[in-house]
């Protein structure tokens, strides 16, 4: 995982965000949702599934974004339009603390009532090259 910069995160994944305060989500160029998550509202349901789960409610201030983040959660929701991760681990004492982008995990929201809601992660299976074919001794 790599520690990056709010604008780098969300460039990693194909939003640009200069100039916005602190985004919770945004759509990238490819249509997805790119979705901001805190590292404490992750769970493992099952094997290879990491399930994140929150409420719009539970936000402090940062109305418009809010808005903006129901949303993104709403049109996923209806469309099925993946959401790619980025997680914030909190600092002691409040601040933004580490942004860590997961290219790697791909998700759906699985649960949205408004404002609870639930997204389930999965590692994307890359296809592996074909080994070189050995050379046999002579």
């Amino acid at each position: 995982m790599d520690i990056v910069p709010l604008e780098l995160a969300f460039s990693r994944l194909g939003v640009d965000v200069q100039g916005r305060q602190r985004p919770l989500s945004a759509t990238a160029q490819d249509g997805s949702l790119v979705l901001v998550c805190q590292s404490s509202g992750f769970s493992r349901p099952g094997p290879g599934v990491l399930r994140y789960s929150a409420r719009l409610s539970l936000i402090p201030g940062r109305m418009a974004q809010v808005k903006l983040l129901r949303e993104g959660l709403s049109a996923a929701s209806a469309g099925g339009t993946p959401v790619r991760l980025i997680i914030q681990t909190g600092k002691p004492g409040g601040g933004p603390g580490k942004l860590h982008t997961r290219a790697d995990l791909v998700g759906s929201v699985t649960e949205f009532d408004g404002d609870a809601y639930s997204v389930d992660f999965q590692r994307i299976e890359e296809d592996e090259p074909e080994p070189a074919p050995r050379k046999g001794r002579r």
